[in-house]
């Protein structure tokens, strides 16, 4: 007996294979705009993740303060944070350096929006106000006021070169604000709980809101009207409008309208029709799992 105990000896050193790192400890998530790295807050800091190998590209450290938000330019070139320390930065996102660090509220950021020329980024923070920022020269260009609560959800939107800026927040109003004019245009009110998404229809028609009132709402932009209100029947934590080049599994070939997705507290991921409100597609989560979906990306690559 012993000696067949002793053809099969234990190892008394080992040499790991592959070191799986912490990557995310909560917060918000993002992939690049070239689709190729991850995004993710680990405390007060920002991991940056190779999608196909997984591998850390990059790490910006903090300042010991939790990250609260951020954003990534959709030229790619900077990310923008913000922490409980209530301090921007703009990071070369190729670099990891600091180009610019700032006080930017009274009271943590909890949303960001970059506009589409990556030249603008709007914070929209816990002290009620819209702020927002010239990215390469760190300077406040615009600072709003008019909600009376908690900033939760922004978006940029530019049609026939005019420059708005939406917002929502907690006392359930939608405000559109134009940044030439530097005024509220319009206030919609019909949601009866925190706006929770904003999002434009790609022909800039439709403005869509979601709310963990449970309900979206579809409004005429142009107008500022709203045009119909239908059931989600789950708190709303995220929504937003697919590109046209978004791969949709089981799709009808000849399908030419708009979409969009929503996410809430079921952990459902539904796909519906701007124009007619209808449900066209449902992921439900895996059995005998409960969680909620607090935002929702979608990328066309294959993970190898």
């Amino acid at each position: 007996m012993p000696e067949a105990i002793g053809k099969h000896q234990l190892k008394s050193s080992f040499k790991p294979t592959q070191t799986i790192r912490p990557l995310y400890t909560g917060g918000k998530v993002a992939i690049s705009p070239d689709e190729n790295l991850l995004i993710t807050t680990i405390g007060d800091s920002i991991e940056v993740t190779d999608l196909q190998n997984g591998n850390k590209v990059l790490h910006l450290s903090g300042d010991t303060e939790l990250i609260t938000t951020f954003a990534i330019t959709p030229d790619g070139n900077y990310i923008v944070t913000s922490s409980r320390s209530l301090v921007v930065k703009i990071w070369d996102f190729k670099t990891g350096q600091i180009k610019k660090s700032f006080k930017a509220h009274e009271a943590p950021i909890i949303i960001m929006d970059i506009d589409p020329t990556s030249s603008l980024v709007a914070t929209g923070s816990a002290d009620s106000t819209v702020k927002v920022w010239d990215i390469e020269g760190g300077f406040c260009t615009h600072n709003f006021r008019g909600h009376g609560g908690i900033i939760s959800a922004l978006k940029f939107h530019l049609k026939n070169n005019q420059w708005t800026l939406i917002s929502g927040a907690d006392d359930c109003n939608i405000r559109v604000w134009d940044l030439q004019d530097r005024k509220c245009v319009a206030v919609l009110k019909s949601h009866v709980s925190i706006i929770r998404g904003l999002d434009m229809s790609n022909d800039g028609r439709f403005l869509i809101s979601g709310s963990r009132d449970k309900v979206v709402n579809i409004w005429d932009f142009d107008k500022k009207t709203l045009l119909k209100t239908f059931p989600i029947f789950e708190t709303i934590e995220t929504l937003g409008v697919l590109q046209p080049h978004t791969t949709i599994n089981n799709m009808d070939e000849d399908f030419e309208g708009e979409l969009f997705y929503t996410g809430g507290d079921k952990g459902i991921i539904r796909i519906w029709d701007i124009q007619t409100g209808k449900l066209i597609q449902t992921q439900e989560p895996e059995k005998n799992t409960k969680h909620i979906i607090s935002d929702i990306m979608f990328v066309n690559i294959q993970i190898s």
